[in-house]
């Protein structure tokens, strides 16, 4: 019976704190992003893949200085801070102009065996790096002799909708937790193992 008592509190503290949790407060208060993929970031992601092809169109069949252009425009007036960064993890503020010095998540993009997107959340903006893959045009401008698998990386980072991401999501997916408690609570009520016990000496 100690177990089943044991298993019960157990049961109930981790119910007592996923319901908690509906409302945000802590000790997991604010992000679950590495637990849980938003959709809301899925959706603010393919925005930014948007942005990051029609800077690459603008950039081949226009001037290039046009594609950067293009980007403090879309930064402006939607409230992002857009960068572009090269192969080597250099930010190129302009066609040609290249700083020194890099960003240390884009060189994690950069020297990732698989590069993907990477993103975070840092102090309420998201943040969001973008790799630019080589592909068979972009040998007018690019070097293909390196054998690196991407022409450069592009960063997001914009203010998010935080009751989006705390609100509705985090509200299903902790009532789904704390149903599914309830439910080994419930269980847990009707174990006697001390009966099935005693009924194994009895025979």
């Amino acid at each position: 019976m100690k177990m089943k008592y044991a298993l019960l509190v157990l049961l109930a503290v981790v119910l007592a704190v996923s319901i908690v949790q509906m409302f945000s407060v802590p000790p997991y208060a604010g992000d679950i992003h590495s637990l849980y993929r938003s959709g809301y970031f899925i959706e603010l992601e393919r925005g930014f893949g948007v942005i990051k092809d029609a800077f690459i169109e603008t950039k081949m069949f226009g001037r290039p200085v046009s594609a950067w252009i293009l980007l403090e425009d879309i930064g402006t007036r939607h409230g992002t801070d857009i960068r572009v960064y090269n192969a080597s993890g250099l930010r190129v503020k302009a066609p040609g102009e290249a700083e020194n010095g890099g960003d240390e998540r884009v060189l994690r993009v950069i020297n990732a065996a698989e590069p993907g997107v990477y993103s975070q959340i840092v102090g309420g903006r998201y943040y969001s790096a973008v790799p630019v893959f080589m592909e068979d045009r972009c040998r007018f401008c690019h070097d293909f002799r390196s054998g690196k698998k991407l022409a450069g990386v592009l960063t997001f980072e914009r203010d998010f909708d935080a009751r989006i991401y705390y609100g509705a999501e985090r509200v299903i997916i902790f009532a789904v937790i704390s149903t599914a408690l309830c439910l080994l609570i419930f269980l847990t009520l009707r174990w006697e193992p001390g009966r099935r016990v005693k009924e194994l000496f009895d025979k």
